[in-house]
């Protein structure tokens, strides 16, 4: 890979051709370079959004661990890790790589995956992110040095955000503190939906009640999309604290967040792109898409908030 980029980045910064280019060649060479540009140095390739060149099958493999192995990794399968790759870098047979590379991958190979078929939800319609959310518990699991032994999931029916908290019991009064945690993160959902039964649901919803000093909170029980949905969260965690964790999985609560970042930024198979991008507009940013200078000049604020940012500057100074 390196000699070929190296032609097309002199090409594109200098104009230049390797020595002994035949007229073929360059005009082959040409031909290549334009669908390539320069930015900041770098050499990207594609029109927006661009996609860093990677130049050396080193740095491939070295990308590839960072967004499949943990502790940012999630060791997600041959779809997710090749769709999250391919939005940000290219090389040559990238598709063929990745693919090679998770099927040798000794851990995913030990953990037996399911084979699943994505199906669009039917049962309701929603309309907005944190609108209707689904929790249910996973547990009991072995119990840590915390003393955790279950797992509070909450997802968001629209962009399938994953939230989790272990807990020390499956009780009413846990799961309500935790919610309201997750509430002061998040807001309110309309409704929230559980498969934990009704009279679970009712000691929630009185505990999460007097903890906010409100007079309702919108808990239904039983609701089909919610087994469908949680059990595919479920399953997700679990397979991954099966990988994650030691041999006697006694330390699985100190690898949730790094499971959730993986589970949020990767393409969810229902809606064919991360939760992360429905959440807040934009994908994630993986340790190796920082870069090494950004001076605070070059921080623009958005078109769009300009004019808001302004009308409450001059109120400010009317004020004054």
């Amino acid at each position: 890979m390196e000699g070929k980029w190296e032609d097309v980045y002199n090409h594109l910064s200098s104009g230049s051709y390797p020595p002994e280019c035949t007229r073929g060649q360059r005009q082959t060479l040409r031909k290549s370079a334009s669908k390539f540009s320069l930015h900041d140095g770098k050499l990207f390739y594609g029109a927006e959004p661009r996609r860093r060149a990677i130049k050396s099958k080193e740095e491939a493999v070295s990308l590839f661990k960072e967004f499949h192995v943990p502790p940012v990794g999630r060791h997600t399968g041959i779809v997710k890790t090749r769709t999250s790759m391919c939005s940000v870098f290219y090389w040559h047979g990238m598709t063929a790589d990745i693919e090679k590379w998770v099927s040798e991958c000794d851990q995913c190979q030990r953990v037996e995956t399911p084979v699943r078929v994505c199906k669009t939800p039917d049962y309701f319609k929603v309309s907005a992110v944190w609108e209707i959310i689904s929790i249910t518990m996973i547990g009991p699991l072995p119990k840590t040095s915390s003393g955790f032994e279950y797992i509070l999931t909450a997802t968001d029916c629209l962009s399938k955000w994953v939230e989790a908290f272990p807990q020390k019991t499956n009780s009413a009064e846990e799961v309500s503190k935790n919610l309201c945690t997750m509430f002061y993160r998040h807001g309110w959902p309309k409704r929230i939906l559980t498969n934990q039964g009704q009279e679970f649901a009712d000691e929630v919803n009185r505990r999460c009640c007097e903890l906010l000093s409100v007079e309702r909170m919108a808990i239904t029980t039983n609701h089909a999309q919610t087994y469908r949905l949680s059990g595919r969260t479920n399953s997700n965690i679990t397979r991954a604290l099966r990988i994650f964790a030691n041999e006697r999985k006694d330390d699985w609560d100190i690898y949730l967040d790094p499971i959730l970042f993986g589970l949020r930024s990767k393409m969810h198979c229902t809606t064919k792109v991360s939760p992360f991008l429905l959440m807040y507009g934009r994908e994630a940013r993986y340790p190796s898409e920082v870069p090494e200078n950004v001076p605070l000049s070059s921080v623009m604020l958005p078109k769009e908030y300009r004019p808001f940012i302004k009308k409450q500057d001059t109120k400010h100074d009317a004020k004054e």
